[in-house]
């Protein structure tokens, strides 16, 4: 199963298929012509899939790097580190890099790939479930720094992404149901038929439910894909979030599911979102034994003005008026900090 990302020059293919390990040397043979290629890794997926890569890869040389695995590998330290020992191994220009891992490894490669030599070649090979689904494709890269997620970063698309389900044989629970948050969020915000299927079956992670929830954000990202306007929508959940997830106690897709309830919350006491979107919305999270914290969202608010959505002095806060209808709710930096909800 084949997806098209379509960007004009910067057009790739995702591609999706259970045992694509095995055809990776066709798969990369087909967008590089070039000698080397340089694989950047964690502790938990190295073990598991970089000499099964390596192997595959056989017309190729092959190197690698690898960092410990966890979002404190997206700072300055780690990104020093990992250009540091591609120059060691003589990388040039034009040589292609590899991110074999989850939503970090990919960030964090990502814009590796974006700074050395103003512009390496990448594919992303995502291992997690919430990469597969969402964070792989789009280009979005970067680091955290100043106590804020993200805040570095370049927008570099990727030469091809390949998705093997099978990975996610491999992938312990907790971050099977982490990876199931931006899943979720892709049916709130644009696939109805995906929502109700999470909500009244067992979903089953197949080729087709990634299909599915890929072609949500595809779909904004080719309309919008330096998020300046529509890509917005795929933060629903993220600005609240990412608050959350800084405090160390949730993983990504964990801060999600409890942003996208804040956020719901917020556009109900607004008077702009449907009230039954709050408990149809926890009623699936739980399901996916996602942990619902209560947080309130009052009590955090201030703190969005730090978000990157925050545009010249404006926050733009991403709500629903009902499953699948988003928008953007814009509010200034001092009514933010004196904030009162107006029912």
């Amino acid at each position: 199963m084949i997806l098209k990302m379509n960007l004009g020059p910067n057009s790739y293919d995702i591609v999706i298929k259970k045992g694509a390990y095995n055809k990776m040397n066709e798969e990369i043979k087909a967008v590089y012509d070039k000698q080397k290629i340089y694989i950047i890794t964690d502790s938990n997926v190295g073990p598991l899939y970089l000499d099964k890569i390596k192997n595959e890869l056989h017309d190729f040389k092959v190197y690698s790097v690898c960092v410990e695995a966890g979002e404190q590998s997206k700072s300055f330290e780690t990104y020093k580190e990992v250009l540091t020992k591609l120059l060691d191994l003589e990388i040039k220009r034009g040589e292609l890099l590899i991110a074999l891992g989850g939503g970090v490894i990919g960030d964090l490669t990502g814009f590796v790939a974006s700074s050395i030599y103003r512009g390496n070649p990448y594919i992303q090979i995502p291992t997690s479930l919430l990469a597969q689904m969402d964070s792989s494709i789009g280009g979005k890269t970067g680091i955290d720094f100043y106590g804020r997620k993200n805040i570095i970063g370049a927008f570099k698309q990727p030469l091809k992404v390949i998705i093997d389900p099978n990975a996610l044989e491999t992938l312990p629970k907790v971050e099977f149901n982490n990876g199931m948050g931006e899943l979720i969020k892709h049916g709130c915000i644009g696939n109805r038929k995906l929502l109700d299927m999470l909500l009244n079956s067992d979903v089953k992670i197949t080729e087709e439910i990634i299909y599915e929830s890929l072609c949500v954000k595809k779909n904004i990202v080719e309309i919008d894909p330096f998020d300046l306007n529509e890509r917005m929508f795929l933060n629903f959940g993220h600005t609240f979030g990412h608050i959350v997830e800084l405090d160390g106690h949730l993983r990504h897709g964990e801060a999600v599911a409890n942003g996208m309830l804040m956020a719901i919350q917020m556009g109900i006491d607004l008077g702009l979102t449907n009230p039954s979107c709050y408990d149809t919305l926890k009623k699936i999270l739980l399901k996916y034994d996602l942990p619902i914290k209560n947080y309130d969202y009052k009590e955090i608010i201030k703190n969005t003005v730090y978000d990157k959505k925050n545009i010249a002095g404006e926050v733009s806060f991403i709500l629903i008026s009902d499953f699948g209808a988003v928008f953007a709710k814009k509010i200034s930096e001092s009514e933010l900090l004196n904030y009162e909800c107006k029912n």
